[in-house]
C-alpha cells in the first residue's frame, strides 16, 4: 500500500472519529431540577401495630408479614393481596414544621431488594421463594406503582406547639405471574419523607 493511500486512510479514521464524538454530545434537551433543602425535625412514630426503631434520619419499621402458604396466595398485583399488615405511622414534628402542609413517603426500591423482575410494580424478594412480590397499597387500598415514583402522602396538622400526621399504607406478598415456590421472602425498602 503506498504512503499517500495510507494517509488518507489515517485522515478518514480521524475524521470519523470526530464526527462520531461530536454526534454523541449532542444536546436533545434539559432537565432542570428544583427543590429546597429545610429544617423540620420529624420523626416517625409506630402507630397501631406497628414498630419503628433506630433515630432520626435513619429509622427503621419492622412488617412482619407472616407465614403464609402457597395455595392460599391472592391474585396477581392489582387483586386480592394475603397476610396484608397494616403499617400505621405518626409523623411528629416540631415547630419547624410551620407552614408545610404535607409530608409525603417516597420509596426508592432500586437502592433496597429491588424491582420485581416480573411485576415492576411490586418489590423483589430476597431469598428462595418464587412466584411473588411484595405490594405496598395506600389508605384506598390502591396498589402503589414502585417503579412509578408513587408515595403515600398525609397532611401536617397543628397539634399543640408542634406539626403532626397520620401515614397509613398496607403490605402483603403478591402473586407476580411466576411459579410459586415455597421460601423465605424478605424485603427492604429505603425511604425518604419530602415535605410540601
Amino acid at each position: 500500500m503506498s504512503k499517500q493511500i495510507r494517509m488518507a486512510l489515517i485522515a478518514a479514521a480521524a475524521t470519523a472519529a470526530t464526527f462520531g464524538a461530536s454526534s454523541a454530545m449532542a444536546a436533545d434537551g434539559t432537565i432542570n431540577f428544583t427543590g429546597s433543602i429545610i429544617a423540620a425535625s420529624c420523626s416517625l412514630v409506630g402507630g397501631s401495630g406497628t414498630n419503628v426503631g433506630g433515630s432520626q434520619g435513619n429509622q427503621i419499621i419492622d412488617v412482619k408479614l407472616g407465614k403464609v402458604t402457597t395455595d392460599s396466595l391472592g391474585g396477581t398485583a392489582g387483586g386480592n393481596i394475603i397476610a396484608g399488615t397494616a403499617i400505621n405511622l405518626d409523623l411528629n414534628c416540631d415547630n419547624s414544621a410551620q407552614g408545610l402542609n404535607t409530608v409525603k413517603v417516597r420509596f426508592d426500591p432500586v437502592s433496597g431488594s429491588g424491582i420485581d423482575k416480573h411485576n415492576n410494580k411490586l418489590l423483589a424478594i430476597t431469598g428462595p421463594a418464587t412466584g411473588v412480590g411484595i405490594g405496598l397499597y395506600n389508605g384506598k387500598n390502591e396498589l402503589l406503582d414502585l417503579s412509578g415514583n408513587s408515595v403515600i402522602e398525609g397532611e401536617l396538622a397543628k397539634d399543640g406547639d408542634k406539626y403532626t400526621a397520620k401515614l397509613a399504607l398496607r403490605a402483603g406478598y403478591v402473586k407476580n405471574g411466576d411459579a410459586i415456590g415455597p421460601g423465605e421472602a424478605n424485603g427492604t425498602l429505603p425511604f425518604t419523607l419530602t415535605y410540601e
